[in-house]
């Protein structure tokens, strides 16, 4: 191989590990963490006695939606169990859940996504009264 070819071959290496330090997972890139959570609903129970517990209810199919002022950065759904899961760049996010089902409610909470995660219980009005 002669030395210009061998020169143009290390310069394309070297372009194309380059542009893949650029892009997504490079070091130009930033950082994300994860929000966890579960969506409850209460109250649940028409009458609540004293001595009779009636805790919050798991929202299946519940809308999460991480807010950065109004543009929505990231969203899901709860599984069976009212739990979601998010992956966002850090920063501070609101988290708000919708209730499903005929009466809406929404619960929100900021929260701060860095390298530690966050895990949150948003509680959505069930409408019971």
């Amino acid at each position: 191989m002669s030395e210009v070819k061998r020169f143009l071959v290390t310069l394309l290496a070297a372009a194309l590990w380059l542009c893949g330090c650029a892009g997504p997972g490079g070091p130009d890139a930033g950082h994300t963490g994860v929000v966890t959570g579960v969506v409850l609903t209460a109250p649940v129970c028409p009458v609540e006695r004293v001595g009779q517990e009636c805790p919050p209810r798991p929202v299946s199919g519940a809308a999460v939606v991480a807010l950065d002022g109004e543009a929505v950065r990231g969203s899901t759904r709860t599984d069976g169990t009212g739990a979601f899961h998010l992956t966002l760049p850090d920063g501070r996010y609101v988290i708000k859940a919708s209730n499903i089902g005929g009466y809406h409610s929404t619960a929100t909470q900021p929260v701060v996504i860095s390298e530690t995660p966050v895990h949150v219980t948003l509680v959505v009005d069930s409408g019971i009264r």
